[in-house]
This record gives C-alpha cells, structure tokens and sequence, in this order.
C-alpha cells in the first residue's frame, strides 16, 4: 500500500502518518522533516532551504521532486511508502506520481486530515522544540511552560522559526491556496480518505482504519 497524507498545520498527519507506517509497515517519508535536516547542513542546499525556510517560502517543486526521489531510492521494493507533505503543489503532482512508477509503485489512497483554521492556530502556538536535540514538545503536554529546558538534554526550548504567528498565517495561507487544490485532484481521481482532526488521536485514526 502506497498513500499520500495531507492536513493543515497542527492537524496531527504527522502522528497518524507514524500509526499507519507501524500498521501496514510503510516507510513515512515527511518531507517537511526532511528540509528542516537539510537545512541544518553545511551544504550549498542547506543554505538555500535555510534562507527559503527563514523568509518563509515554499521549497522550489524542482528541489521537493529530486529530495523525494533520492529517499523513495532507499526503500525497500517491497515495502509500501506514505508521503507527507508531498505533492504540495498542483505542478508536483504528476512528477511524483512518475516517481512512484519508476518504483513500481502508485497511490493507492489519499487522506485528509480537516482541521478549523482557528484549532490549527490554537495548536500550532502550543509546539516548542529543543535547539539541541531538535526534540519537539507541545506546551501542556509533553512541558508546563516554554521557559523550561529541554527534559531530554537539558538544552534550550523555542518555538520553531515558522511558529510564529506570521509564519503560521502564511504557511496556513499557502495550504488552503496551494495545497488543497492538490487534494480535490485525489478527490476526482476517486481515492480520497477524508477526516475530521478535531478529535482525539486514536478517534482520528479508527475513522482513517475504518475507510481504508
């Protein structure tokens, strides 16, 4: 089995991309974690998705398709994928879909995690992360407040570059305007899972189970 996932920021797709991986033995590649790496190297690509990432600017579709097609190389044939985050854009459908061919593979379901703007923002607010562990944290959660250090290392803990509410508003921005477009292509193709996120983690999932 092959899917793709896609949900608003804060909708949890990263956590129920995880749960399917573990179900149905998928390799989750996240795209988005992926860049964030990038741009922690001393590479010439580092630094531009460093620069892209600190303007809040999406990554160049020429740039997503050759990331994506070095890490679905490394997967086993024999073992399905779940793309998250990727395709992102309308114009990176298609050359995804091309990749997954030269794999031997295709899209078998796509999922979309709905969530209410004002939740995505509610959420996202609360995600701390270590500056040196990279350990991510939910305020209320996983920490009591954002002046603590990081549990596991001890290290500093800071909202994400693009957590703050400037970055939230463009990034949401792009996902209605960019991205749910792609979504209504899987919605024609006739293969799309569609869920309300505005539940608890095992809640969403059952209704994801229950549709595939």
């Amino acid at each position: 089995m092959n899917i793709v996932i896609f949900g608003p920021q804060g909708s949890g797709k990263g956590t129920q991309a995880d749960k399917l991986s573990e179900k149905f033995n998928l390799s989750h590649i996240e795209t988005g974690q992926i860049f964030r790496d990038i741009a922690r190297e001393d590479s010439l690509l580092g630094a531009k998705i460093k620069d892209l990432n600190e303007h809040k600017e999406m990554i160049p579709d020429q740039i997503t398709i050759e990331v994506l097609r070095h890490y679905l190389e490394l997967v086993s044939k024999d073992k399905g994928v779940i793309l998250d985050s990727a395709p992102r854009t309308v114009g990176q459908i298609e050359p995804v879909e091309e990749l997954m061919s030269l794999e031997g593979r295709a899209i078998d379901k796509a999922i979309y995690i709905r969530l209410p703007y004002e939740e995505s923002v509610a959420r996202i607010t609360k995600r701390y992360m270590c500056m040196l562990c990279f350990r991510h944290f939910v305020i209320g959660k996983h920490i009591q407040l954002a002046s603590e250090d990081c549990p596991t290392c001890g290290g500093p803990i800071m909202q994400r570059g693009d957590d703050t509410p400037d970055g939230i508003a463009k990034r949401l921005k792009t996902f209605y305007e960019v991205t749910v477009p792609v979504i209504e292509k899987y919605r024609e193709k006739g293969i799309l899972i569609e869920v309300d996120g505005n539940q608890g983690v095992e809640e969403v999932f059952a209704d994801i189970i229950n549709q595939i």
